[in-house]
């Protein structure tokens, strides 16, 4: 598995309407094939200095990842919408395994 992790902080004077549309934005993104799960939210503001909102990608390895990244649906996201509100992030990816159940 090819996990991806975004944290980002919200430009300056982004609305509550456009954090909105963000935010359904990013869920048609579950509509690319390569994208095996997403899970996102607001930070929960217990520590001053925290990014706003995380989201966590997994896929199945670095090649599908690499071919999500170039899918017209992320192209637009990027485009329309993450281009438009996002002022800072930070992406970490790495490989990893499951835990056994």
């Amino acid at each position: 598995m090819f996990r991806q992790v975004i944290a980002i902080r919200w430009a300056e004077g982004v609305s509550a309407d456009a954090k909105d549309s963000y935010r359904h934005a990013l869920e048609a993104l579950r509509q690319i094939p390569e994208l095996l799960s997403m899970t996102w939210g607001d930070d929960a503001r217990h520590f001053e200095g925290n990014f706003d909102f995380v989201t966590v990608m997994d896929f199945a390895d670095f090649d599908s990842a690499r071919t999500y990244v170039q899918h017209p649906l992320h192209q637009a996201y990027v485009r329309d919408h993450a281009s438009k509100v996002i002022g800072e992030r930070v992406v970490v990816q790495h490989d990893w395994t499951p835990p056994s159940s």
